[in-house]
């Protein structure tokens, strides 16, 4: 029971250190970011690693990049190296103190949140987390008395699993580190305190690899067996110490990574393939050379966007007029145009004319928005059914019969968008009034019954909050239409000469 004690004040005093950074920090980490790419943006990682004391946050961070389209697959793994390197000053931090700078570093604490009032909350909680380390490493002296007779017995490869198992859970090789500082303290033989901070060297992967989506996972399992593959030869080395044994392997990770992802990439990429659904099926750089095929090119990419919006809304209204269905079963459609989209407005961001970009950038946005408008709906039924609570027939009726109209006005303005055909989208135009005027009737319809039927006033919000998002839709399908006109080539534009 005192290991574990020991592990939650680590736990606890990690949090709250890397918190309180994190909150000093703010912002200016992220700008600095922006401004580097390839190895320069590890070594940037590695400072906001020292800065923040979280090499766990700035991998979820370039996880979150990649998955963006902001960051390569090398950047963002470059990135998680770095900060992890740069977070090993925590341990750092924690070997200088004693128990009487443990008492020391609360005491601050406690002051200073007394004396600003709770309004400056990053340095109270980063003195709170020192001192918690600090305790946590003295009161580990005594809990290795109690692990001392039967830790010596143990083999390498069980101290490394838990090692990584430990990390893995907690997301943080550091409190591995400082657990097997503390035991270091106490005379545990540096081979097994090496195996156990080489474990949490590896398990520190592990919250790249909960709950990812296929790029967060292609990067999780390229940064494990880039750790895994280091760490089990230094298994049989001389141990350094702890603290040494821990910024030496993460600084080894880094440096070493330039040269091992050609292969770490080729591996990946054959256990993970990218799902040929997510990727970009018609974007073609060479094509950049000839702006009006890249325009067309992109315009056939926007198609496929289209129609996996479309199958977004199409999803969300059946799933309201059966009044069963789940958000969850829209994400992989959502996935696809956030995906795509994303990749067309990088691709339009490199025509050389405003002409032929702003349309396509227009045109992809927007459909970004309409799936996302469209699992908003779904969102809120959902909430009103978890409360038992339907709509009334009436209701239902008119929402399923706005939302069909809705759908096909969206077909008609992706097939004017794709086909170019200026006069189907002045149609869906012309259809707009008409569709404005039915939401008004509906909510006067809505306003009669709320006076009569009692059991309307339990889903009123719900269905005035669809009728709302019903409009919205509708006038981004003739935001959609009316891009038909902007996307016609330049006069006299052919670019090819």
């Amino acid at each position: 029971m005192e290991a574990l004690g020991v592990l939650a004040l680590f736990y606890l005093g990690t949090l709250l250190l890397t918190e309180g950074a994190g909150e000093l920090l703010g912002p200016r980490g992220r700008r600095l970011l922006s401004r580097f790419r390839g190895f320069p943006l590890g070594l940037v990682g590695l400072l906001l690693g020292v800065a923040s004391g979280s090499g766990t946050g700035l991998s979820l961070l370039g996880r979150g990049l990649l998955q963006a389209g902001v960051l390569s697959l090398y950047e963002a793994a470059l990135l998680a190296l770095g900060g992890t390197l740069g977070a090993t000053g925590v341990v750092a931090v924690a070997g200088l103190g004693n128990r009487a700078l443990a008492f020391g570093a609360l005491s601050l604490a406690l002051l200073w949140e007394v004396a600003t009032r709770g309004k400056s909350p990053g340095a109270g909680r980063l003195l709170y987390g020192i001192g918690l380390l600090f305790l946590g490493l003295e009161l580990a002296h005594e809990a290795a008395l109690g692990l001392g007779p039967w830790l010596p017995r143990l083999p390498g490869w069980l101290l490394f699993l838990t090692g990584f198992l430990l990390a893995y859970g907690v997301g943080s090789a550091n409190l591995v580190a400082l657990l097997a500082l503390g035991l270091a303290r106490a005379g545990v033989d540096p081979g097994h305190t090496l195996a156990l901070v080489l474990g949490g060297g590896v398990g520190c992967t592990g919250p790249l690899l909960f709950r990812p989506t296929p790029e967060g996972l292609r990067l999780g399992l390229l940064l494990l067996v880039h750790r895994l593959a280091l760490a089990l030869p230094l298994l049989f080395l001389p141990s350094p110490g702890p603290f040494w044994a821990h910024v030496g392997y993460h600084a080894l990770a880094f440096l070493t990574f330039p040269l091992s992802f050609p292969l770490l990439r080729q591996l990946t990429a054959h256990l993970l393939p990218l799902p040929r659904a997510l990727g970009p099926k018609y974007l073609r750089l060479e094509a950049l050379g000839d702006p009006l095929l890249a325009r067309g090119l992109a315009l056939r990419e926007i198609a496929r966007i289209g129609d996996a919006a479309r199958s977004v809304l199409e999803g969300a209204w059946r799933a309201l007029n059966r009044e069963a269905g789940r958000e969850a079963d829209l994400v992989p459609l959502e996935e696809k145009v956030d995906r795509l989209s994303r990749e067309v407005l990088v691709y339009a961001a490199q025509l050389p004319e405003d002409a032929l970009a702003l349309p396509l950038l227009k045109a992809a946005s927007e459909l970004e928005h309409l799936a996302d408008l469209s699992k908003r709906a779904l969102r809120k039924a959902e909430r009103l059914w978890a409360q038992g609570l339907t709509f009334s027939p009436e209701g239902r009726q008119e929402l399923a019969q706005l939302a069909q109209a809705t759908l096909e006005r969206l077909e008609r303005a992706l097939t004017a968008l794709a086909t170019g055909d200026r006069a189907l989208a002045q149609e869906v135009e012309r259809q707009h009034p008409e569709l404005l005027a039915r939401l008004e009737a509906s909510r006067q319809a809505h306003l009669q019954r709320l006076r009569h039927r009692e059991e309307s006033r339990a889903s009123t919000l719900t269905h005035l909050d669809l009728l709302l998002l019903v409009e919205e839709l509708n006038e981004g399908v003739n935001r959609l239409a009316h891009l038909v006109g902007e996307l016609k080539p330049p006069v006299g534009g052919d670019d090819r000469r």
